[in-house]
């Protein structure tokens, strides 16, 4: 059984759940254990192009990418990915020991420099201050590892992180959780700061990671 934000629902939460949230919820459950686990890339991967990007000799030498929640799940595999290709991976994590654990792991995967390529930026990004910190750190280490003093580069920027609580939370800041994590500062904010240097990186993309949550929610027409 895939591993679900939502808790097991029990006789007594069905008894009091409404007809429409308990549809909602079942169609939750069907549909992403269908389409986004393990089972459902195995069927969807026969209609992707060929040669899978993901198998082929991909050169990313050179390239930079910031991959926030890098520590465990999707962030982790991205930030793995991008490591073992060649380009250089600041991993934004919350807990530095998990954080320096999975940065050995992908180091040890990547092999040859990847050390010296791989980095780990500490930051909440449920929380203002952290990330505006987290983003001047990021610069700050950046230009000292080019050549350039002025010029920042980013390749791309992976908005990964986030939190689900099963009660309303507010951070230390005043917000609540999900929404500081994944939207407010997460993304909007992470977003807005890194904008500049990814519109001056030739060919760069800002990848928003969602939440489980939308599969029932039509895609905004944003056209």
């Amino acid at each position: 059984v895939p591993s679900s934000p939502h808790p097991p629902i029990s006789p007594p939460h069905i008894a009091t759940m409404g007809f429409g949230d308990f549809a909602a919820t079942t169609q939750f459950y069907l549909y992403g254990k269908r389409h986004f686990t393990s089972t459902g890339y195995e069927q969807h991967k026969q209609s992707y192009e060929q040669p899978d990007l993901l198998e082929t000799d991909l050169d990313l030498k050179g390239k930079i990418f910031m991959v926030t929640g890098a520590n465990s799940g999707l962030g982790k595999e991205i930030a793995n990915f991008l490591a073992v290709k060649g380009s250089t991976v600041y991993m934004v994590c919350r807990s530095p020991e998990r954080a320096e654990a999975a940065r050995t792991e992908i180091v040890t995967a990547a092999g040859g420099d990847a050390a010296e390529r791989v980095h780990v930026l500490l930051a909440d990004c449920g929380l203002e201050v952290d990330v505006r910190r987290c983003w001047e750190e990021f610069c700050a280490h950046s230009v000292k590892q080019s050549d350039s003093p002025t010029t920042v580069r980013l390749d791309g920027l992976v908005c990964n992180a986030g939190a689900l609580s099963n009660e309303k939370k507010l951070t230390k800041e005043g917000v609540e959780l999900t929404f500081a994590s994944h939207l407010l500062f997460g993304t909007y904010l992470l977003g807005t700061l890194a904008m500049p240097c990814l519109e001056a990186t030739p060919d760069s993309r800002l990848v928003v990671v969602s939440s489980g949550g939308m599969y029932n929610t039509a895609f905004p027409d944003w056209e």
